[in-house]
């Protein structure tokens, strides 16, 4: 955590590639952020904060007007269920928790989409169109279940799926009912 840039002042920036580490995808790299939340990963309001730590897939170029974005989507309440989001050749990937798309009736769902894309579609004069995907951490006999990463990296839909998961195995990505310390041997309890 030592030595992250500042991206914003509300996301903390705990992991941060500033360039290309491997070969995926133009030049793919990534940093985790990490934010209190007030919701659970279904939208339920908590009386007690969460930690919520989602990362952001950058292309080559390392279009940090994406920050801003994501500051509005957390101020309106929407980051919550954000585990992934990937900018790219100006638009937005925006992979949400399976837990998040199959815990709501399609109208809530539908509805909380066009208030993500609405607050995404223009920040600062810059236009973002956005696409929604999914993730699950669960896999079935080897393989990725109720996770669609549309287009989140342009590579091999395997070595995207494998490239984020190796993420989340390190990151453990995703909203925690307890603030993880350095000192602290306890797994936490995930959302």
């Amino acid at each position: 955590m030592a030595n992250t840039p500042t991206y914003s002042t509300i996301l903390h920036c705990i992991y941060d590639e500033s360039t290309e580490s491997g070969s995926i995808g133009r030049g793919s790299h990534y940093s985790v952020f990490r934010v209190p939340e007030w919701f659970d990963v279904t939208g339920q309001p908590v009386k007690q904060a969460l930690q919520h730590d989602f990362a952001v897939i950058w292309d080559e170029d390392h279009d940090t007007r994406i920050i801003p974005v994501l500051e509005n989507l957390y101020f309106a309440g929407l980051l919550y269920p954000l585990q992934f989001v990937g900018e790219r050749k100006g638009g937005i990937t925006a992979i949400l928790a399976a837990k998040h798309c199959f815990a709501n009736s399609q109208k809530d769902f539908e509805n909380y989409k066009a208030k993500f894309e609405k607050i995404a579609g223009e920040v600062d004069g810059d236009w973002w169109s956005t696409e929604f995907g999914m993730f699950d951490k669960a896999l079935v006999d080897g393989n990725p279940h109720q996770t669609d990463l549309i287009g989140l990296i342009a590579d091999r839909e395997k070595k995207v799926d494998t490239y984020i998961r190796n993420i989340d195995n390190l990151w453990s990505i995703g909203s925690w009912r307890q603030m993880r310390t350095k000192i602290s041997n306890d797994p936490p309890e995930i959302i």
